[in-house]
């Protein structure tokens, strides 16, 4: 028909659709239509009942087709609608109807009939594209009449260009089009008086290639407008408009009833506009007020592209149509190319719900839709964000995601039914759901928190999937129906708190089911709980093995399947939820957690319970390892070996709780958490080492190998190694072992000595720093040294490092690598360590030697200088030995009849402690800790010495006035130059030496010494070279004390000097009062930096009293006035001294060359034929050069 004009009608379909060709024939009714043009064809037809059809042509003609005659028998005919009421008749009538103007319509937008009035009335409305609005009454046996023609097109655009939506100017009016019309349902008024028709006209304006949409809801009486209301339809206005040609489908309006729904059809797309009124309402009019109104809901629905072949969907035919008997249901059919028929209906409004809260499009229902409609396979519709004009705000989204989030979870979600024959199914249909909403928001700028609170969601509903299917299995494979299942013991004990409650009146009595259902979004309870839940069941009675073992497993089940698979998820899944495949590692994140939720992977409770479960699994599997079989009444073996087969795999899973533990820990801002952060560290680094350890006991080594290899945990790995091996070799010297079992604990000891050689490769010093520790700690110290072969640099640089080992160090490089110079250090380092005398001397002695060895090496040869210096240092401390050794002999004849250490330690204190008596607490302690040191032979550094010294009195027994007692002070100030405080600070130096010389002037009794009276200067002259301060000046003086001191150089340049007291100055009495006697004065030493301020005054105190005695020697002894001639005296007698020691010298020198002259030896043989007072080849000499004779 739509190419030559032929009309066939049958009456009904089921005529249509008969098989018999002879009956088709019979009941069909044919004809024509008269007047076409040539390649003038049918463009659409109108229904127009009861008895005819509105034809379009492609040439814009309007034709009226009945079907019957005025008896109302079947026959068609044609008329052409226009303005005379003549219907002409044959060949003249036919041209004259072509030709006629009133039937000429070229650019005809829609034709739609009204309502049926009596038994054959109804109007019939073109509309133009132009704007021009006819009505026609159509009546079956009488003339189609024009009732009136209305031009709309200016009125229409002057009422959209005052549209808030957008400003559109009058030279767009040239672009304005009508697009189609329908009529409302019921608003059609005829009468012979009045003529009204409510419409509601689809417009668009062209703006370049975009096609700006209006609907206007209008009423025409008598020929004229009202315009109510104009829907701008702000959804939608893509580059969508096609030029209307005969081929493409024309943009159409369906306005099925309620009429509440208006459908904008379009080739790709349908838009849905309501056009529900607002109800008038106090909250309604105060929005109108404010313009902050919404505006009507609207909605695009975009038709998805199919990407092969040329089956892209697209409309070819649509329209309103009454679903049922409800007729508040708005319900449009569309014919789709390369779909089918659709549906889409519109559901009523809910009960209570406003049309103001209808016409809200809320972010929540734009994902819904995506989520459970977009990715469907049978789903005519795209989705998809990017599709549509409609947009969410970040805040509104992120809250929309976490609520359909939880929906999903709890299973509120009216889109995904509760309840399912198949729980797996539901489950699935869930996480589906779930991917898609990650899906959807994934190209939205999420907050870190909200994709890992949407991952975690995943990650629980996987979890979720694993348990049901385990769960599944264990309920097909149980053994009998008593047999004790944990899953649902365990859910039962979970308080109600944590989960919605199972209420049997309501015929929820799966209580597994149920939880599935309602409460995946805190199933991380079910991971501590299987543990809790098997110690409950053990309390309740549960005492046979079999069954312990039985529901261990099963709580094994539950760990190890949930979080493998939750961290599996994870790991494959981070670059979907926007976290990046680099950030995790082994299951953890591996950025940072500061805005981050408490992971509900390594909550505290699941932490511990994992933990406990490794524990108690371990040793149940281990204690059950020999028992008998089921078959003699014992427990499963199969469930043994089971269970120990899988204590790695959850000693695995505990080191990744406890790893993602510590890092939120650490991450958090309070230091309580961080604290609790630090903690957690350790008790993580011990619980891991024992655990993997642990697993060499059930007799798979190389599980514990591969754990402490994926950690690098060399401690573990070092233990692990060395329990494997002691254990094969015990099992390889038992009897009775079976020829494979002894094969495989010889592979197991070859396979350790291949790991141990390879790891030095691998790990380098970090292995071999544990395993050396590892063999020292066992003492097993000759094992260190024997086959180091290649890997002697491993040792060499452990021992180097570990100052501790200093005594196997210097072995390591004298034996091994040669290096005298290092073990010369090390004998360095070893000697600050040496607690007892006679070793330090040791130690000492042999690092000088080896710094001579050094000096005979070529490559190892160290400068001279440098040499020197060292040498030095080594002499410096064997010096301080010495003077040690020199107290300690000095007391020792007081010690003889002391039993043991505790009499020598009385006798010392009473015998030398004199001077620091319970007047001086402090001092006293000092002496009594130092003195105690001292009988034990023990090693007193520097300050312990001159603290002895200065505080040791003269025993009863020694009164020997040229021995220790008078030389004391002398030897404590050599030991202050010895030892070098002044490099630790000038502070510490000046302190030491000032209470060296206030402790020298108190050894004396100067209120004595100055009553001179009666005596002669003989007299005074001795009593005052007895002092011990004529003593100590004289041998300074002997030793290159000058009057002012080289101590600031010293401390610059640390110089080594060939005098001992050539840094020392000697202080008058004035000059050291107040020495240390406050705790700011003794904070100037860096001895005591950190000293407690309360020890510190203790010991001010007692110096003040010593203090107190020096000024009292001043005043009434005159010390200062005494000082200034003990001094030249002291210089004097040093002077002298040195000048009887020069002439001995010289007359020595003169023997030497009267001997060697004697001899025929010349000068330079003088040496030697003299060496210890002896003539070459004979007996000692006299002054003149003679041999004496026996």
């Amino acid at each position: 028909m739509p190419l030559g004009g032929q009309v066939i009608y049958w009456e009904s379909v089921k005529q249509a659709a008969n098989a018999e060709l002879v009956r088709q024939k019979q009941q069909v009714l044919m004809g024509s239509i008269g007047g076409l043009l040539s390649g003038e064809t049918i463009t659409k037809i109108t229904e127009a009942e009861p008895d005819g059809f509105i034809l379009t042509t492609s040439s814009g003609r309007i034709i009226h087709l009945a079907v019957r005659d005025p008896q109302g028998r079947p026959q068609i005919s044609t008329q052409y609608m226009k303005n005379n009421t003549t219907s002409a008749k044959g060949l003249l009538g036919s041209i004259t109807s072509v030709f006629s103007t009133g039937s000429w319509r070229r650019d005809i937008a829609a034709v739609h009939t009204g309502l049926l009035r009596g038994k054959s009335h109804r109007t019939c409305i073109v509309a133009t594209v132009q704007g021009l609005f006819q009505a026609w009454e159509l009546a079956r046996h009488s003339t189609k009449t024009l009732l009136f023609e209305v031009d709309i097109r200016d009125e229409v655009f002057a009422v959209i260009q005052t549209s808030p939506s957008r400003s559109y100017t009058d030279d767009m009016k040239s672009d304005f089009q009508f697009l189609d019309f329908a009529l409302f349902p019921g608003s059609e008024a005829v009468t012979e008086e009045f003529l009204s028709h409510r419409l509601l006209v689809l417009t668009c304006i062209m703006i370049g290639r975009v096609g700006n949409y209006h609907l206007i809801d209008l009423r025409i009486r008598n020929g004229s407008v009202d315009i109510d209301v104009v829907h701008p339809i702000t959804c939608y206005s893509e580059g969508q408009f096609r030029a209307p040609d005969e081929n493409s489908f024309k943009a159409q309006l369906l306005l099925p009833e309620p009429a509440e729904m208006a459908f904008m059809i379009l080739e790709r797309s349908i838009v849905l506009v309501s056009l529900a009124r607002i109800e008038e309402t106090p909250s309604s009019q105060i929005q109108i007020e404010s313009h902050t109104l919404p505006d009507t809901f609207q909605e695009a629905l975009h038709m998805r592209q199919i990407a092969y072949h040329d089956h892209d969907y697209r409309v070819v035919g649509c329209c309103s149509e009454i679903v049922g008997t409800d007729p508040g249901k708005a319900t449009c059919t569309l014919l789709v190319h390369g779909f089918g028929m659709a549906q889409i209906t519109i559901l009523p409004l809910k009960e209570g719900q406003s049309a103001l809260e209808r016409s809200t499009v809320t972010a929540k229902s734009k994902m819904e839709q995506a989520i459970f409609y977009g990715e469907t396979s049978y789903n005519l519709f795209d989705f998809r964000p990017g599709r549509s004009q409609f947009r969410i705000h970040d805040t509104e989204l992120e809250a929309a995601a976490l609520e359909i989030n939880h929906s999903i979870m709890s299973s509120t979600s009216s889109y995904i039914p509760a309840i399912s024959p198949s729980m797996e199914h539901q489950l699935e249909l869930r996480a589906t759901a779930l991917a898609e909403l990650i899906d959807y928001v994934s190209s939205w700028q999420l907050k870190i928190e909200t994709r890992w609170q949407l991952l975690w969601s995943a990650e629980k509903m996987r979890i979720a999937i694993v348990i049901w299917k385990w769960y599944n299995a264990q309920l097909s494979s149980r053994k009998q129906e008593r047999e004790t299942l944990l899953l649902p013991e365990l859910l039962d004990m979970v308080s109600e708190k944590y989960k919605v409650e199972n209420r049997s009146e309501r015929g929820e009595t799966d209580i597994v089911r149920h939880y599935l259902i309602h409460d995946v979004w805190r199933i991380e309870l079910v991971i501590p709980w299987a543990e809790h839940a098997v110690k409950e069941l053990y309390d309740e009675g549960i005492q046979d093995p079999a069954k312990q073992l039985s529901l261990i497993d099963q709580a094994l089940d539950i760990q190890i399947c949930s979080m493998e698979a939750a961290f599996a998820f994870r790991t494959a899944n981070a670059e979907v939820y926007g976290l990046g495949t680099d950030m995790i590692e082994d299951g953890i994140y591996q950025g940072s957690y500061e805005s981050l939720p408490e992971p509900w992977t390594s909550i505290a409770e699941t932490v511990e319970k994992v933990k406990e479960l490794a524990i108690r699994s371990g040793e149940l599997a281990h204690e059950h390892a020999d028992t008998p079989g089921s078959e003699h009444g014992g427990v499963d073996f199969e469930i043994v070996r089971k269970v120990a087969a899988d204590n790695p795999r959850l000693v695995h899973i505990c080191c990744q709780v406890y790893d993602e533990r510590f890092r939120w820990l650490k991450a958090q801002p309070d230091a309580q958490t961080k604290a609790k952060g630090d903690a957690i560290i350790h008790e993580y680094h011990q619980v891991r080492r024992d655990l993997i350890v642990y697993i060499v006991d059930l007799e798979m080594p190389n599980e514990g190998i591969k754990l402490a290899e994926r950690y690098q945990d060399m401690q573990a790995l070092v233990d692990v190694i060395e329990r494997s091996t002691s254990q094969a070799v015990e099992r390889l010297a038992e009897s009775g072992l079976s020829e494979s079992d002894e094969l495989d604990y010889e592979l197991q000891l070859e396979s350790n000595r291949k790991k141990v050689e390879s790891y030095f490769t691998t790990y380098g010093s970090k292995w071999a720093n544990v395993l050396y520790s590892n063999t020292i700690a066992h003492g097993a110290i000759a094992d260190l040294f024997d086959n180091v072969g290649s890997y002697q640099k491993f040792l060499t640089l452990y021992l180097r490092g570990k100052p501790e080992y200093s005594k196997l160090s210097w072995i390591n490089e004298v034996l091994a690598e040669h290096n005298y110079v290092k073990a010369s250090d090390a004998l360095m380092a070893t000697q600050k360590q040496e607690v007892g005398l006679w070793s330090k001397k040791i130690e000492l002695s042999m690092g000088k030697l080896a710094l001579l060895a050094a000096q005979e090496q070529e490559n190892q040869r160290v400068k001279d200088d440098v040499a020197l210096k060292m040498i030095r240092r080594v002499d410096r401390r064997m010096e301080m030995i010495d003077i040690q050794d020199q107290i300690y002999a000095y007391i020792q004849p007081a010690l003889v009849q002391a039993l043991d250490e505790d009499a020598k330690f009385k006798i010392a204190v009473e015998e030398f402690g004199l001077y620091a008596t319970k007047a001086m607490p402090t001092l006293k302690a000092i002496f009594e800790q130092n003195i105690a040191k001292l009988v034990s032979c023990q090693t007193l550094d520097a300050e312990d010495i001159i603290d002895i010294v200065t505080l040791l009195n003269d025993g009863t027994q020694h009164v020997d006035s040229q021995g220790l007692p008078l030389q004391r002070f002398s030897l404590a100030l050599k030991t202050l130059t010895l030892t070098g405080l002044g490099q630790l600070g000038p502070g510490r130096h000046e302190l030491h030496e000032k209470i060296i010389w206030r402790r020298c002037m108190l050894n004396d009794d100067w209120e004595l010494l100055n009553r001179t009276e009666m005596k002669d200067d003989e007299a005074v002259a001795h009593e005052t070279r007895t002092t011990a301060l004529f003593q100590t000046l004289k041998t300074g003086f002997e030793d290159g004390m000058t009057p002012r001191r080289r101590l600031a150089s010293y401390f610059k340049t640390n110089l080594v000097y060939a005098g001992t007291f050539d840094i020392i100055e000697p202080l008058p009495p004035s000059a050291i009062l107040s020495a240390g006697t406050t705790v700011a004065s003794l904070r100037t030493s860096s001895r005591y930096v950190n000293t407690a301020d309360s020890t510190l005054k203790a010991l001010a105190q007692d110096l003040e009293k010593e203090d107190r005695m020096l000024e009292d020697a001043i005043k009434k002894g005159r010390l200062e006035m005494w000082w200034k001639g003990i001094v030249e005296a002291a210089k004097a007698s040093a002077r002298e001294d040195a000048d009887r020691r020069g002439s001995e010298m010289a007359k020595m020198e003169a023997v030497k060359k009267k001997v060697a002259a004697r001899l025929g030896l010349g000068d330079h043989g003088a040496e030697e034929v003299y060496t210890n007072g002896h003539a070459h080849g004979g007996g000692p000499v006299d002054q003149q050069g003679d041999v004496q004779m026996d």
